[in-house]
């Protein structure tokens, strides 16, 4: 049998656009406990999703003492590493992802290394705009695997991506397997994608929305991770998924869209070894402001539910 959907969260009130953070109302951590308790229920506990940057060897210190502090809370976490180097140092990056894996390695669920080395537009929000972006995701994964040897460690070490609308012209995939080849594809325990349909792009009806998560799954693993060497065995985690609201974006359509999504990636998850959804996210950053990005969560700034917060607890009850 397949076994069930692994749910994940990413927790706090804020979220990365192409113009910076989008910043609300401070954490109220009580809350944010009660809320993740709700929706997980009585089933396995919610994989929390937690972000941190590194801008340069001159950062590793610090960055370094928010991944110790995140891994000291005693939940595992997935653990994202995010490359934000003006500079490109690629050899100081792989070092500080070993430096994480021999320190953490049995701490962390998961480690994410990159995130959305593929996205050159969205500036400081995906690390695709910074320069050695593809070879901080070769040589990380490839540093992070060895240590994990090396130390005997548990965490499981993967990356994500932005949908590619055209790999051909990209180029992307056929670089990650001319640089990477077997050594990388096999360093990996997962392969990630951050999906947003209905958001970025063109605007979608209900009864195209299946149809388009569909299309963007088989994409990445029929044509993406198949150019990239990269065999079906490893699993596909979407570690980025959700739906705004705000003006044209009705409470009530967010959570028709996140169960059709949801439904749709558990009919396909046997098919194309999918194991993992994760949400982007609880709470809104600012829900008195317009832009999208202040208003991903299931939950208002005041931690009150939208209808896709009810939603969601229900999917995870029946799918997890």
């Amino acid at each position: 049998m397949t076994a069930p959907l692994v749910f994940g969260v990413f927790p706090l009130g804020m979220a990365g656009g192409p113009d910076g953070l989008a910043v609300g109302p401070p954490d109220d951590f009580e809350a944010i406990g009660r809320a993740l308790g709700e929706l997980q229920g009585d089933g396995k506990p919610l994989l929390p999703r937690m972000y941190v940057v590194w801008s340069g060897p001159a950062s590793t210190a610090e960055v370094s003492a928010q991944v110790a502090q995140f891994a000291g809370i005693g939940v595992p976490l997935d653990m994202v590493l995010c490359y934000r180097d003006p500079a490109g140092d690629v050899a100081a990056w792989a070092s500080f992802v070993s430096q994480v894996v021999t320190r953490h390695g049995r701490e962390f669920a998961a480690l994410q290394v990159t995130g959305e080395p593929n996205l050159t537009w969205a500036g400081a929000a995906a690390d695709g705009a910074f320069p050695g972006a593809l070879d901080a995701l070769v040589q990380g994964v490839l540093a992070g695997a060895a240590a994990k040897r090396d130390v005997g460690a548990t965490v499981e070490i993967g990356f994500a991506v932005a949908p590619d609308i055209d790999p051909a012209t990209s180029g992307f995939w056929t670089e990650v397997r001319d640089s990477g080849g077997a050594e990388f594809a096999a360093a990996l325990d997962y392969a990630g994608i951050d999906i947003y349909p209905d958001v970025f792009g063109p605007r979608l009806g209900p009864d195209v929305l299946p149809a388009s998560v569909e299309q963007m799954l088989r994409d990445f693993r029929e044509r993406d991770l198949a150019m990239a060497g990269i065999p079906a065995s490893v699993p596909i985690r979407i570690c980025e998924n959700g739906w705004p609201t705000g003006p044209d974006r009705p409470e009530e359509q967010q959570a028709a869209a996140l169960e059709s999504i949801i439904r749709t990636v558990h009919g396909l998850r046997t098919e194309l070894n999918v194991t993992h959804w994760e949400l982007f996210t609880l709470r809104d950053a600012d829900s008195s402001k317009d832009d999208i990005f202040h208003r991903f969560g299931v939950l208002r700034d005041d931690y009150s539910p939208k209808p896709a917060f009810h939603t969601l607890r229900r999917l995870i009850s029946e799918f997890g």
